[in-house]
């Protein structure tokens, strides 16, 4: 179910992105909120990326993530995979009775490089939706109404700060 509504929020996401190579008077800048940006990325790793824009950053962030956490849940359970029958697959997790110190530590160290990691993850997202935001023209126009006659004037810039 998580994984189905995650890629539902990434297939949104990527229609909201205007269209690459439209005009420029037909493409509408949109600033992205960078806490729902780090947000996202504390949900699932990488997705606060993906929402900024960066697909790449994200998709890297999101595997070394999950293989930091599958690294740390190994090392302190037992995995099994049983084939049986035609079709029968089953799959068990114990935790491991006696890991010694060498399974121990590495554990330990692959969980707190994981949580390093998933900060990390944090912040950058944030970082780089800030980041997209500042590469976006900000539109600024005045109108001048005259009132009586209805003749409108209107004065206009874009700018990238």
């Amino acid at each position: 179910m998580k994984i189905i509504s995650v890629m539902s929020v990434v297939i949104l996401l990527f229609f909201m992105n205007p269209v690459p190579g439209a005009s420029s008077e037909m493409t509408r800048h949109t600033k992205k909120d960078p806490i729902f940006a780090g947000a996202l990325s504390w949900y699932m790793p990488g997705l606060g990326q993906m929402y900024a824009g960066d697909l790449l950053k994200g998709v890297v962030f999101f595997v070394i993530e999950e293989a930091l956490l599958v690294g740390t849940v190994l090392s302190f359970a037992e995995l099994k995979l049983d084939v049986t029958g035609d079709i029968d697959i089953g799959l068990s997790i114990k935790s491991k009775d006696n890991p010694d110190r060498n399974e121990q530590r590495v554990g330990i160290i692959l969980g707190v490089i994981f949580i390093g990691v998933h900060f990390l993850n944090i912040i950058d997202a944030v970082n780089t939706t800030r980041t997209y935001n500042r590469s976006q023209p900000v539109n600024v126009y005045v109108d001048v109404d005259s009132g009586t006659a209805g003749n409108k004037y209107s004065f206009g810039f874009n700018s990238t700060f």
